[in-house]
């Protein structure tokens, strides 16, 4: 039986503490040991009966620990991550109520919220995030650290780059290619590809802003 540790004990946190309470894997592969956090008072206030148990910058991975990382901005998600990976700290998969055909390729630490539906032989980086009620269509390739928001629906052949975001209910169409470090503006129906570190927003969705 594993320790599972949670990385970020803020709101995504300890929506995905709670998750994994009623998770399959919960009490059969690994037991919640708790947060790490660089806030010593981030659950000041919640309900959430495990400890901070240290910061993911300092903690020393014991042997029996594996980890989540729940962080929504995909910058520091890689920032918070890379200590403990640095320290051979091992990622799991939080697949909770996921449907995927055994064709999809999945890479390590990625998070989805309930109800995500994922297409045949897409790829998921590792380090992804997926809220809830997502839809991912066939032969999609999805880059590390990647964030998609809550009931975006991903076509076919699409191809998104790494830290890319996805704000909810966007639409990206079949075989739109979006840059790396793209921002995905709420509700955008995205019809042609996006330069990488660029905004987009609107129906249809346009460049308002580019790093």
């Amino acid at each position: 039986m594993k320790n599972l540790i949670i990385v970020s004990a803020g709101g995504f946190g300890r929506t995905v503490f709670w998750q994994c309470n009623a998770d399959y894997g919960h009490g059969t592969e690994w037991m919640l040991k708790g947060f790490l956090d660089d806030r010593a008072n981030a659950l000041d206030g919640f309900a959430a009966p495990r400890p901070i148990i240290g910061s993911p910058f300092s903690y020393q991975p014991h042997e029996d620990d594996i980890f989540l990382c729940a962080i929504g901005d995909p910058a520091q998600r890689r920032r918070y991550v890379a200590p403990l990976l640095a320290k051979g700290a091992g990622f799991i998969n939080l697949c909770t109520e996921v449907a995927s055909p055994p064709s999809t390729k999945f890479g390590k630490g990625i998070v989805f919220e309930r109800k995500v539906h994922i297409g045949s032989d897409s790829i998921i980086g590792d380090f992804a995030t997926f809220m809830c009620m997502c839809i991912v269509g066939h032969d999609v390739i999805i880059g590390d650290y990647a964030h998609v928001g809550s009931f975006v629906f991903i076509g076919a052949r699409v191809r998104i780059g790494a830290e890319v975001t996805i704000h909810p209910h966007s639409t990206i169409l079949p075989g739109v290619t979006i840059g790396d470090g793209a921002v995905v503006g709420a509700g955008s129906v995205v019809m042609r590809d996006v330069p990488a570190a660029s905004t987009v927003f609107g129906n249809p969705a346009k460049v308002i802003f580019k790093r």
